[in-house]
Parts: structure tokens; sequence; C-alpha cells
């Protein structure tokens, strides 16, 4: 091993958030030897930045919803192989009504999951309170739907995170990686700013910093927003299920792909701010927004999600994006109103224009990226990564290709 060598092994995983954790832990369980490195430290960025929702019911029906269940599936193995140690609760999901008319589109929604094979039903408001005690008072009523589920994603990033160790793979927090190193065209690992990585493979899961790899020649077609989230203290410590509201129905597409759905009847908390539709990217005051609520096992609230600053890798939560949780959230209930904020913050996600993750080698390595919905996709991508790397016959990997004729490049 030469002076400036840091450490060798079969593959180098970049990036230590939920979706590279998976990939190693994967690829180790297939005998690899197996390098992590991780610019800050596990969890850092929009792995920890969440609260942890495992939706099925706001997905599309095909590869996105079959790959959500596949997802969530997984977490079984994990609860086998780290014990219940993430928080992992299948207490269902609300998707709430607050007007008439979008009760009505929501029926045809409950309607085209049921299809799909969810348990889904439309109820009452009075049902509904059953499930979650922190219903808003404006909910008319609700979609439940039992497949939703919820686990704690820094715990289960952290956990994972020693488990690799355990398991013998190598993590180096704090260090960053500067390029690839190659041989011509064979990829023979990274340098970092401690030292060369030699592995035969290189498999990047950096999400929304994967837009980087363009210095390297690797066009990777993402698109990076800033996702924004607001944590109260502790409200109501009984087990409830996560929430979904009508304010912002960003990537619910099982929603909007339906033929009776309406944009201005689900209009986001900012509605009127001129410059763009959801989606776009001009119009600096515009803030796309998905309308979650969700609890931790603490009590307290999670809010958001606000969606803005996109193709910028600034993580700092806007003024705007601020302001869209706080106003919808005191109007839908004035009684938290002296109630602290214990979090306020964003994490840089990336996403396709399919709504479907990236797992495919690219240029002679590896990527995983593109998770706009990671706590349910990671899971199973990790898996994929690794059968795609070891040669095996994989379900999705042909669904996750990087050259599939439903993605173009966004641009930044």
């Amino acid at each position: 091993m030469s002076a400036d060598t840091l450490a060798t092994g079969d593959i180098v995983v970049i990036g230590a958030g939920i979706v590279g954790l998976c990939t190693a832990w994967e690829l180790r369980k297939r005998g690899f030897d197996v390098v992590v490195v991780e610019q800050r430290f596990p969890a850092y960025g929009a792995s920890g930045r969440n609260a942890g929702s495992l939706w099925l019911q706001t997905r599309r029906t095909g590869d996105e919803l079959s790959l959500a269940k596949a997802g969530k599936e997984k977490y079984q193995d994990y609860l086998s192989e780290l014990g219940d140690v993430f928080d992992y609760r299948n207490q269902g999901g609300l998707f709430f009504f607050e007007n008439d008319a979008q009760g009505r589109v929501l029926e045809d929604y409950a309607a085209n999951r049921r299809a799909a094979g969810l348990d889904a039903t439309m109820i009452s408001r009075e049902e509904a309170q059953k499930h979650s005690s922190i219903l808003p008072e404006s909910a008319l009523g609700a979609v439940f739907c039992a497949d939703d589920a919820q686990i704690d994603g820094v715990q289960f990033v952290n956990a994972l995170a020693s488990a690799c160790v355990r398991a013998g793979i190598r993590t180096f927090e704090n260090t960053s990686v500067l390029s690839t190193l190659r041989n011509g065209e064979t990829v023979t690992g990274v340098r970092t700013v401690r030292g060369e990585i030699h592995a035969s493979g290189v498999v990047w899961a950096t999400g929304a910093w994967s837009t980087n790899l363009r210095a390297e020649g690797i066009d990777v077609p993402i698109s990076t927003a800033r996702v924004g989230q607001m944590l109260t203290q502790p409200i109501d410590t009984r087990l409830n299920a996560i929430m979904h509201g009508p304010r912002g129905v960003y990537g619910c597409g099982a929603l909007t792909d339906l033929p009776t759905y309406e944009a201005a009847v689900f209009a986001g908390p900012n509605s009127s701010s001129a410059g763009t539709s959801p989606g776009g990217t001009s119009g600096s005051s515009f803030v796309d927004y998905d309308d979650s609520i969700a609890q931790n096992r603490g009590g307290s609230i999670f809010i958001g999600n606000s969606l803005d600053g996109r193709g910028s890798l600034n993580p700092h939560i806007s003024i705007n994006a601020t302001n869209a949780m706080v106003s919808t959230t005191l109007d839908r209930y004035s009684s938290l109103a002296e109630y602290g904020v214990t979090g306020l913050w964003a994490g840089l996600g990336s996403e396709t224009t399919d709504h479907l993750p990236i797992v495919d080698r690219a240029d002679g390595a590896y990527i995983n990226v593109g998770h706009a919905w990671g706590i349910a996709s990671a899971p199973i991508c990790g898996q994929v990564m690794a059968e795609v790397i070891a040669g095996e016959t994989s379900t999705f990997a042909g669904a996750l290709k990087m050259n599939r004729s439903a993605l173009r490049i966004s641009a930044d």
C-alpha cells in the first residue's frame, strides 16, 4: 500500500445516507469487501431530515407502487437483522380533505387505490379521528390506507451504520471525495481529501450531490430541490397514522394522474405566488408543497414538506418555505401557536422526471440516485444495486436504468 493510499477493497460506496448504507449492507451480504466514504457523517443530509413516512397509497400503479411495496417489505428483513431499533410502525396513512370538491376526487382516488391492490377506504371525520388524535379541525373526512407505515429514519441509518461496521465494512466519515480514479476507461477507485481508495467498483449514492458528476462527464438525469420540514414540541404521544393533506400534492402521482383531478382544487399554501407552476423553476417566491403531517414516538409533529431552491445545492431553508409551513399550521392548529419549534431544516433532495430512482452502471462506475421518496425506495434499491454488481437476476433493474425512455435531462 502506497503512502497516499487510504484503503483498498472490492467496492467503494460514496455516501452514508440510507441509500449508500443499504447498498453497502447488501454488497457485504454477498461477500464483497466494502468501503464507505461520507463527506460528513451518516444521515447528515436528507436521510436524517424527514418524517420517515412509508407512503404506498400515493405511489402510481406500476413500477412506482411495486417498488414502494418491495421497499416496505424489505424493512421486515432489517427488523430481523438489526432488531426493532428503528421504530417501525404500521399505523396506516390518512389522506384527508377539507372541502366537498376534494372529497369527490378522493372518492375516485380511493377506488383507484383499491383497484391497485391496496387496502384503501373512504372514511368519515369521526372514523379518521380514531386513526389520528391530531387530525386537523378542518378535515371533513379522509382516505385511510392500512398499507402505509413509518420508521424513524435517523435511528434506522445509525443502526445500519453500526451494523455495517460490525460486518466488517470500513467507513470513513468527514472524508470528501475529490474525483474518480481511472486507468483508461476502467474505474480503479476514488481520490479523497485523506488519500486514495482503490477498488474495482465505485457506487455513487450521493443524492443531490450526484449532479457534481457532470464535471466527470457523467450527466445524471436528475433535478435537485431543497426539501423543508418543521418539527414541534411534543403534542400527543399516542401512536397515530401518518397524514397527508390537500394543500399541496406534489409527488402524489396516484392522485394527480386521475382524470377527475384538478390542480386548483388542491392548491398549495402560496398558490397565488407569481412566476411558475408546480414543478417549475422560475419565480423565486414559489414554493411547491407536499402537505404532510406525521409524529415521532415522542409526540412531536413533523410538518412539511416545502420544496424550493430548484437546481441549487444550497441547504439552508428559505423564509418563503418556512412561511408556507408556519401559515398552514396556524390555519389548521391555532392552539399550537404557543408551542415551540424544535427543528426547522431543509434537506437536499433529488428526483427524476418519472419519479423512479436510477440504479445502473454509468461510465465504468455505478449510480444509485434520484430517490425522491427514499425512505421507501432505498432498502430495495440497495438490493437492486447489489444484484446488478453481482450479476444476479433483478426484478427491478430494467425499470431503473439511466437510459430509460421516460427520462429526460432536467436543466439545473
